[in-house]
């Protein structure tokens, strides 16, 4: 009998399931190296203001810039942001637990689907980030469908809460702040662990690998 779901794993996929920022190495690789800077720009206005459209609107500025077909997106991926070991194992664990799994990136939707079905996870977790629209621009969803510009990953984090009372955060960015802190329990890494505040009343676990996230889930939840 499958386990009755009672929250939901919410993951970053940039630095969090993959090794490094993949949408910005892909831009910096295919649209050009100014990317980089105009992505960090927009990342700041972000840590200024929450509400900024700013990074998923150079985002999709930078889809629409992109050379070359996706197959030489996704090799140039693999190669020089390999997935973060323990991506199989996360799942498998999340799921004994009852949480539904959803990874709301603002990067795009092609590759993230491709590292997770090359993970042979693809049909066992919701994405939502990036994807082409039928007017082939690249749009962002929020959880009533219509194009979010600002709050996008908070915006799904409330909407999960609507659902389950549980949310786990797992995140490494300065985008998944604001988010984060509505979870009940936060694995955080890199810029997203030194900015937590020192206030925040609920568990952060700092972790290396997906294992790590695993075990975690285990320790605190098969007993709760």
């Amino acid at each position: 009998m499958p386990t009755p779901i009672r929250g939901t794993l919410q993951l970053d996929f940039d630095g969090t399931l993959a090794q490094g920022d993949v949408s910005t190495g892909i831009l910096a690789r295919f649209a050009g190296p100014a990317w980089l800077e105009r992505v960090e720009a927009a990342s700041r206005e972000l840590t200024a203001d929450a509400d900024s459209p700013a990074l998923l609107d150079t985002m999709a500025a930078g889809f629409g810039a992109l050379s070359g077909k996706a197959e030489s997106h996704l090799r140039y991926a693999h190669r020089h942001h390999p997935v973060r070991s323990g991506l199989p194992e996360l799942i498998e664990a999340a799921e004994r637990l009852g949480l539904d799994c959803h990874v709301v990136s603002n990067g795009f939707e092609f590759y993230i689907r491709d590292y997770l079905r090359r993970a042979g996870v693809d049909s066992r977790v919701a994405v939502h980030s990036g994807a082409v629209a039928n007017d082939g621009n690249l749009v962002y969803l929020g959880p009533d469908a219509q194009p979010a510009r600002g709050r996008f990953k908070f915006g799904w984090a409330e909407h999960f809460l609507t659902r389950h009372r549980l949310l786990v955060y797992t995140g490494d960015g300065t985008s998944d702040l604001a988010p984060a802190q509505l979870a009940s329990i936060v694995f955080a890494r890199d810029g997203l662990l030194t900015r937590m505040p020192v206030s925040f009343p609920s568990t952060v676990r700092p972790f290396e690998t997906l294992n790590d996230v695993a075990e975690g889930l285990e320790e605190l939840l098969r007993s709760a």
